[in-house]
């Protein structure tokens, strides 16, 4: 398993940056899930590989689940 590798605009960018943008541009922790997840949610976090949990953070944003679809769709680019 390598590295995480993070994009802003087409840019590699380190973690830290986009921690900041996500913390400015939409007041969201990212290193702190339980400030915006659905209290019944948050429990069965814990057992989340990081896969995992990227996935189920993305559906708990919206009501749609639009990021996690949008997610699935550049996945299966890739394969």
């Amino acid at each position: 398993a390598g590295a995480s590798i993070y994009f802003i605009n087409g840019s590699s960018v380190p973690l830290k940056k986009v921690q900041q943008l996500v913390h400015e541009e939409y007041q969201i922790a990212i290193d702190n899930l339980c400030t915006f997840l659905p209290q019944d949610r948050v429990g069965s976090f814990s057992g989340f590989n990081p896969q995992m949990l990227l996935q189920e953070t993305e559906k708990s944003l919206s009501g749609s689940q639009h990021l996690f679809k949008t997610h699935l769709e550049h996945v299966e680019l890739e394969n």
